[in-house]
Order: C-alpha cells, then sequence, then structure tokens
C-alpha cells in the first residue's frame, strides 16, 4: 500500500512539474502579435498576399502550436454557461460569426464528420452573435456539434475570448489535445461561388479530416504514457 501511494505521489508530480512548464496561447500571441501585425500590414500594402500567407503560418507555427487554451467561458443554445476545460476529449475548435459565410460544403461535410467521430472527438463551433441568430444559423447542424456563441453586446469579453475573434480573424479551426495543448491551427476553406457543391463538400471534408487525423495521432502518444495505477 505504501509503494502504490508513492507512486501515486509521484505521478501527481510529475503532472504539476509538467504544467508550470505549460505556455498558454494569450501570453504567446500577445508577445508575438506586434510584430506579425507590423509584418502582415506591409505585406497588404504591398499588396503581397502569399507574404501575408507566409505570415500567419509562422506564427502559428513558431509561436502559438504547442500553447495551451486558455481556459474561457461561452453560453450553449441553451443560454447556459460553458466551460472550454469542460470538454475532456480532444477538440476540434471552429470559429465563425453569422456574418462571415462558410463554404457551402462544411455544413454537410462537418455533419459527416461529426457522426463518424463522435466517440473520439468533441466537435465545438464558436459564434460570436446574439442567441437568436445563432440558434437559426445553426438549426441544420448534427446533434454531436456542440454549438456555443459570444453576444458581445452582453458580454464584455475575456481577454482570450477577444484574441479568439479579433487577433487572428475567422474562419479557423484549431485542433486541441485532451491536454488543451495546440496541435494546429489553420485558416479554413473560403466559399468560392464557382466550385460544386460536391467540390466543396470534398475540399472541406479533406481538410477538417486531415486535422482531425493529426490529432488523434497526438492524442495517441498522450494515452501512450498515462499510467495505470491501481489502489
Amino acid at each position: 500500500m505504501g509503494k502504490q501511494l508513492l507512486l501515486a505521489l509521484l505521478f501527481i508530480a510529475t503532472l504539476v512539474s509538467g504544467q508550470s512548464n505549460q505556455i498558454f496561447f494569450s501570453e504567446s500571441l500577445d508577445a508575438h502579435l506586434p510584430k506579425y501585425i507590423q509584418d502582415a500590414e506591409v505585406a497588404i500594402r504591398n499588396k503581397q498576399q502569399d507574404r501575408i500567407k507566409v505570415l500567419f503560418q509562422e506564427l502559428v507555427d513558431d509561436a502559438l502550436i504547442g500553447t495551451y487554451m486558455n481556459d474561457f467561458s461561452a453560453k450553449n443554445l441553451n443560454k447556459n454557461e460553458k466551460s472550454f476545460s469542460d470538454f475532456e476529449k480532444p477538440v476540434v475548435l471552429l470559429t465563425y460569426s453569422a456574418w462571415c459565410i462558410p463554404s457551402k460544403g462544411e455544413l454537410p461535410a462537418l455533419n459527416d464528420l461529426a457522426k463518424q467521430y463522435k466517440k473520439e472527438i468533441d466537435i465545438v463551433v464558436l459564434f460570436w452573435d446574439d442567441h437568436k441568430t445563432v440558434r437559426k444559423a445553426t438549426r441544420d447542424y448534427h446533434r454531436n456539434i456542440n454549438v456555443l456563441y459570444v453576444d458581445e453586446k452582453d458580454n464584455s469579453g475575456t481577454h482570450i475570448i477577444k484574441n479568439l475573434k479579433h487577433s487572428l480573424g475567422l474562419p479557423l479551426v484549431f485542433t486541441l489535445n485532451s491536454k488543451k495543448e495546440i496541435i494546429n491551427i489553420q485558416r479554413r476553406i473560403a466559399n468560392k461561388m464557382s466550385v460544386s457543391d460536391a467540390q466543396s463538400y470534398e475540399e472541406n471534408h479533406a481538410l477538417i479530416r486531415e486535422n482531425i487525423t493529426q490529432l488523434l495521432f497526438h492524442q495517441s502518444k498522450i494515452d501512450e504514457t498515462i499510467p495505470v495505477a491501481s489502489f
């Protein structure tokens, strides 16, 4: 019994030590965002669209991947507060605003993936708008998709909420493992009227599925290292 207790205490100490070395998303973004904005403004003035994409990817790769998402609260469609930390599985987080029209193939692709991966991940969509607008905009979402919203008229917004909306733009897809470590951040597919519904579906399905596959691979490494304690 004494040996088992010692092992348990060592495991807890390891967890605490690991947590102390965590860098949070908001901290890293605050540190690196000013230079990113400065460089992006220069690229915009020079009409360097490819350069803007490179700068965004460098920010994600060098400063944001590997950081941990700060906990935040938003309301669900029942108007109840929901904390991001309540989601215990790996998370695919998609950021939205009602004025930002998703590409036409995104909803059916997301619904299909929500059905396919319901046991492995939580899919969360975060809207910035009022309850009535969000409810209308999400009426065709599959029941496995968790809809959250922030009504900025009623909520002054925490620092992390403001960062999620204003600092990197919309729409984005974040993938986070069960410890809320950011595995990837990616811009989603733009709405192109010239693209057929079938092609748009395939492009959206491939993008989100690729992120899910990468996420589950990272999660499997975490699961392999978690010891099973018996008391």
